[in-house]
């Protein structure tokens, strides 16, 4: 039988001080049949010429190395669909050109893919920075809806780096992002893609590194254009799931997910545009919802306009992220 071809797909801007050792791990890969897709999104910096300097260490796989160069600047959104469109493997692989991969990562998840028939596999993952690596154990129910409802209300996370996708379910039903939403991009794509999966697994393995040197990272404020841009997210989603054949069991999630939006948005934006999201979804009840105690508290503490109360409430669940 021959091995699964899998095709890495990477996104290149503004990273020239960390491509190169996600580079490396890409290229020390145990899995033989890999093909590797560069994407320069018109990087101005030196991220192209460090991936040729590094890529010369490696001459066996050099004939597996693919780019691609957009015209002008076109985002994280496009980048990814150039990647996908442009890749001939089975399955695909998003990997962010600022992270990097344990080396038998590819290896693990074709096999699982090999010994379930899963559409998606989905390891675990690191969070790296400079003084501490935390491992993130993710939700990953077997059953699709339940995945992507999982997904939907950000219990499962969200991002598509690191998981395996057979290509054919983003090609078939054109699940990409438009092009311009490079804030929560990866939400507004990957429940759709669980919807249209016949089976999902998962290696309980953190096979995803995810860098985040900069400690402040972790607690970024969002702008208001990060709002919109997850607001905008939800709203494919919604008018997605909507439309399903199964719409009744997306139903609540979908509420649910406009409540955790919420929450997510207040914990990572300035107090100063606590109005704003106070004003979002005024259609779902909090204190009806299944969301947690916690929760329910942040949101009625901003809804009653104490927004003190709540800022203090964030930086305190901060501190401890």
């Amino acid at each position: 039988m021959a091995a699964i071809k899998v095709t890495v797909c990477v996104p290149v801007y503004g990273v020239e001080k960390y491509i190169g050792k996600c580079v490396r791990s890409l290229m020390e890969q145990t899995y033989p049949e890999i093909e590797y897709l560069f994407v320069d999104d018109c990087t101005k910096d030196r991220s192209m010429e460090v991936l040729e300097q590094t890529l010369q260490d490696y001459p066996d796989r050099r004939s597996a190395v693919r780019t691609v160069r957009h015209d002008h600047n076109r985002g994280l959104a496009a980048a990814r669909k150039t990647a996908v469109e442009q890749a001939t493997g089975e399955y695909v692989i998003h990997v962010d050109s600022d992270d990097y991969l344990s080396a038998d990562a590819v290896s693990q998840l074709v096999q699982k893919a090999e010994d379930t028939g899963a559409d998606i596999v989905v390891g675990d993952l690191n969070f790296v920075s400079t003084d501490h690596t935390y491992c993130h154990h993710d939700r990953v129910p077997s059953d699709k809806d339940e995945y992507a409802r999982s997904l939907l209300i950000r219990k499962s996370f969200q991002g598509i780096a690191g998981k395996l996708i057979r290509r054919s379910l983003v090609i078939d039903h054109q699940l990409f992002t438009p092009e311009g939403l490079n804030m929560a991009e990866d939400y507004a794509v990957l429940p759709r893609i669980a919807y249209y999966a016949n089976r999902v697994a998962k290696v309980d393995a953190p096979l995803y590194h995810y860098v985040k040197y900069n400690q402040e990272s972790y607690t970024a404020v969002i702008n208001r254009h990060g709002i919109d841009c997850t607001v905008e997210a939800l709203s494919i989603l919604e008018t997605f799931f909507r439309k399903v054949d199964n719409a009744d069991f997306y139903a609540d999630a979908i509420n649910l997910a406009k409540l955790y939006n919420k929450v997510t948005l207040l914990a990572l934006a300035d107090q100063s545009d606590y109005k704003y999201i106070r004003s979002l979804y005024p259609e779902v009840s909090i204190w009806r919802s299944g969301i947690e105690l916690k929760h329910k508290l942040l949101l009625t503490a901003v809804a009653c306009h104490a927004d003190r109360l709540a800022s203090s409430a964030i930086r305190r669940a901060r501190k401890n992220m």
